[in-house]
């Protein structure tokens, strides 16, 4: 089944829901809408009794996403209005991530970049074609990443946030396996099946149990998020003044 905007695909593999970001002209960077799409099919996919496992991808072999389209223009003109927007957006896509009952595994076909790569880092597990990279290189545009660093320090401790974001470097696929930010690592030709073999482990557990563990293993992270967002509200109003 494809959705109505053809910019994220949505297909249902037996009892494994496939969502693929597919704008690759683009690098797969998000616009609002396609954004809100993917959190809504996140929230309908954990909430469908047959789905046992949400795969979130993107189209093409280059990039999985540069994350929101920074570069989409309001149509009402009002560019501060526009950053909320992509902020709400964001958020609730995060949250769909983290919250959602089932196994949500990203599938890197490609370059996890800014908010990409908080995805990858939030999702229950993650599984990268062996070209793959991770890189939070906000601080190379002159902006500060608060959920990216906090997301981070929770994950992997400060050491990692030092790492990552003071130099904004891209970090391989090989290196994050080591490192612990990655499931599995494998060949292009190999990427889906090891996918669907991440999503079909996790998806045989208890699904009530697996919830319950996963809302207790993420409330530590829930609470970083919510203290990075407050912060990144605080910039925007300075920015705006």
């Amino acid at each position: 089944m494809e959705t109505a905007v053809s910019h994220v695909i949505v297909d249902r593999h037996d009892d494994v829901l496939w969502i693929t970001v597919n704008r690759p002209e683009k690098a797969n960077a998000m616009t609002v809408a396609m954004v809100e799409q993917i959190s809504e099919a996140i929230v309908a996919g954990g909430g469908d009794p047959a789905i046992r496992a949400v795969l979130l991808t993107g189209a093409g072999e280059r990039l999985f996403t540069a994350g929101v389209d920074v570069r989409e223009k309001a149509e009402d003109g009002d560019v501060a209005r526009q950053r909320e927007r992509r902020s709400r957006a964001l958020a609730a896509l995060q949250d769909a991530v983290i919250d959602a009952p089932k196994p949500v595994v990203v599938v890197l076909n490609g370059a996890a970049i800014g908010g990409g790569a908080m995805l990858a880092l939030l999702a229950d597990a993650c599984v990268a074609v062996d070209t793959a990279e991770l890189a939070l290189p906000e601080i190379d545009l002159g902006i500060a990443t608060y959920s990216g660093a906090n997301i981070l320090a929770t994950i992997g401790g400060r050491a990692l946030a030092l790492d990552l974001i003071q130099s904004g470097r891209r970090m391989p696929a090989s290196e994050a396996m080591s490192r612990g930010l990655l499931q599995s690592v494998a060949s292009r030709d190999g990427l889906t099946s090891a996918a669907m073999a991440v999503a079909t482990k996790l998806g045989e557990k208890d699904a009530a149990v697996f919830a319950d563990n996963k809302r207790w293993i993420n409330r530590a992270l829930k609470a970083a998020l919510a203290e990075a967002r407050e912060e990144h509200a605080r910039h925007r109003a300075r920015a705006a003044q």
